[in-house]
This record gives C-alpha cells, structure tokens and sequence, in this order.
C-alpha cells in the first residue's frame, strides 16, 4: 500500500539519571533527506539515526528532533582487592624489618600500588544513551511510519477514484474515435467531390481521404493510454516501498499521449474529451506528489 510522505511521531524513553525524548516530523521531497537536530552529545550517533531512519523512510524530507535531560551515569564503582593489599602489606613491613628501615605505607600508598584498586571500564557517554535513543525513535518511527500509512490509504482511495473516471473517459474516447474519422471521411469526400464535379477521379479521392483520416486517427494512442493506466493501477496496488516516482512517470506518459490525441483531434466532442482526461489526470498528479 503507498504511503504518504506526510506525518508525525513521538517517543521517549527514561535510563539511570537521564530521559530523551524524540519527535520526528516529514513533508513531502524527491528523495530521503533527514534534518537533525540533537544534542551535542548525541552527535557521534548521527549515522546510527541515519541508519535506523533509512529502514522505514524511502523519500520525504524528515526533521528528527530529540531532547535530552539530565547526563548518563555508569554502573558500578572502583573496587578494592583487600587481601592483595595485606599481602603488600606484610611484604613491605618484613622488607623494613630487614632493612631497618622505618615503614612510611599508608592506604593511599597502598591503592596505587598494581592490582589493589580496580576502577570500572566506563562505556562512553553515547553507548550509554544509544538503547535508550534507539528505544525513542523506533516508538517516534512506528507513530510516523502508522500516520504515512494512514494518509497513504485515503490517498489510494481518491487516485483509484480519479484512475476510474480516467478508464471511463479513455473508453468513451476510443468509442467516440471510429465515429469521427468516419464523419470526418464522408465529409472531406463530399467536399472534394463537390470541388472536382468537372474532373472528378473516384479513386483518387478516396486515396487522399484515406491519407487526411489516418493522419487523424488516435488509435495507436488508445492503446498506450489503456497500457499505461493499467501500469498505473498495478505501482497502486504495490505491496511495499517507495512507488510515487514511478506513479509520477506513468502519469507523464498518460499526459504526452493525451497531447497528441488533443493534437489529432478536430472534433469538438473529442476535444472535450481530452480536456476532461487533463483535468482529471492534473488532480491526479497533484496527489502523487503527496505519495512516498
């Protein structure tokens, strides 16, 4: 199902003396273009948003916004390994013994020495927050990718509407078309009948009838704009991903086809035709530009 590249999404997530918040909000663009704006310390986690945006956002221009308050603080703390300090202990007052020496070793001595005190291997402040950020976004995401979705099925629904009356138009031209160019024929051969009435050559006016008809028949076009309407209703019924470039394409050809109809056309219920099918496909592009 297409979805639109319109929507909102929002959340958060609460750690050990911090909480973020993340909104993101996207509008329509060609492609997939992330604007951030995120704390200082968030700043070496930009590729991993990027990346994480990336699996949902296939085009539209996304403003990720995420608000940070209070700092991250590691678990744990310095431990001491008493039984290796005695030990160092008992080692340094045998050695002053033997030396007579007087035993100047007091506790901060001791901690420097190897082993005795181990500090904790503190993760970086942006390991510490990404779960929580991750946890943020992909609730912010899936409101978002629920909203897209959302608007992308009321906008199926109106281009499956528009894709109809389209089918209806292009079905009444390619009835209305035979119609006209016979109209057309009989026309030009009576007037050139009436013209050659002292020289008058059957066969060579059925000819150059035959040449003025074909060069306003429509025909071929028909059949491409009846080709590219089912393409168009077959990138609508696309399960997954981005297909508003190629729904944009398709209504580029229906409008060049619809063109050299009109051109063709010199018939005032053919023009009328053409000028309700440009109507109607102009509304349609109107709305693809909404679509991801």
């Amino acid at each position: 199902m297409p979805r639109s590249m319109t929507g909102y999404g929002r959340g958060s997530s609460v750690g050990s003396g911090f909480s973020i918040i993340a909104e993101l909000r996207s509008v329509n663009h060609r492609y997939a273009d992330f604007f951030m704006r995120i704390p200082r310390e968030l700043h070496p986690l930009e590729d991993r948003i990027r990346r994480l945006l990336q699996q949902e956002i296939g085009r539209g221009r996304v403003e990720v916004n995420v608000i940070l308050r209070g700092s991250p603080s590691g678990e744990g703390g310095a431990a001491v390994d008493e039984r290796l300090a005695a030990s160092y202990h008992r080692i340094l007052k045998e050695l002053a013994g033997q030396l007579d020496l007087p035993l100047n070793v007091g506790v901060s001595e001791l901690i420097q020495l190897p082993g005795v005190l181990e500090l904790p291997e503190s993760a970086s402040g942006e390991e510490l927050l990404w779960p929580h950020l991750e946890r943020a976004l992909q609730e912010a995401l899936e409101k978002l990718v629920e909203r897209r979705v959302g608007e992308g099925a009321n906008l199926t629904r109106d281009l499956q509407g528009r894709l109809a009356a389209l089918e209806t138009l292009v079905q009444e031209l390619d009835a209305l078309t035979p119609v006209v160019l016979e109209e057309q024929r009989l026309r030009l051969e009576s007037r050139l009948q009436e013209a050659l009435a002292d020289h008058f050559d059957e066969g060579r006016v059925l000819t150059e009838c035959a040449v003025l008809v074909e060069k306003a028949a429509v025909h071929e076009e028909i059949i491409r704009l009846k080709s590219h309407l089912e393409a168009f209703d077959g990138a609508l019924r696309q399960g997954r991903g981005p297909v508003g470039r190629r729904l944009d394409f398709i209504a580029q050809e229906i409008f060049r086809e619809i063109n050299t109809v009109g051109s063709k056309a010199q018939d005032y219920r053919l023009t009328a035709l053409v000028v309700e099918i440009k109507t109607e496909l102009e509304k349609m592009r109107e709305q693809i530009q909404n679509i991801e």
